[in-house]
């Protein structure tokens, strides 16, 4: 499979149990994901680890990882300091078709969204737009 530029060997990811098992184990953050990720990196040359931090309409946000049954996502609430996101293990699933498609269709509203304010602001500032 190739992945954002990376040859994946799927054999080689963590399985989604191993996964929640390690994150049970380390701390159950963000923090607790450091050793797949450099684990991944090594691997891969990438750590197949991304934040999409817009609500999925039950949590504040997802991490999501790559799995050897495809992809996880790891959802939070609260973000800590020194931890960073701290997951909800008990709604941990993997993503279906149906859950990506909305994923993208949200983040390109969001985007799109984000884009045409900051331009009018930069207008704004410019002394135009009045």
């Amino acid at each position: 499979m190739l992945l954002n530029g990376a040859n994946i060997d799927e054999g080689k990811l963590c399985t989604l149990d191993s996964l929640i098992e390690h994150l049970k184990e380390n701390g159950e953050s963000d923090r607790a994901l450091s050793s797949i990720r450099e684990c991944y990196l090594e691997t891969f040359g990438n750590e197949l680890i991304w934040r999409y931090p817009l609500s999925d309409g039950m949590h504040a946000g997802v991490v999501i990882v790559a799995v050897k049954e495809g992809f996880a996502s790891l959802p939070y609430d609260n973000i800590d300091k020194d931890e960073y996101e701290i997951f909800e293990l008990g709604h941990v699933k993997l993503f279906d078709e149906d859950a990506l498609q909305y994923f993208i269709d949200d983040w390109k509203v969001f985007s799109d969204d984000l884009l045409s304010v900051l331009n009018e602001m930069l207008l704004i500032t410019r002394g135009g737009n009045t």
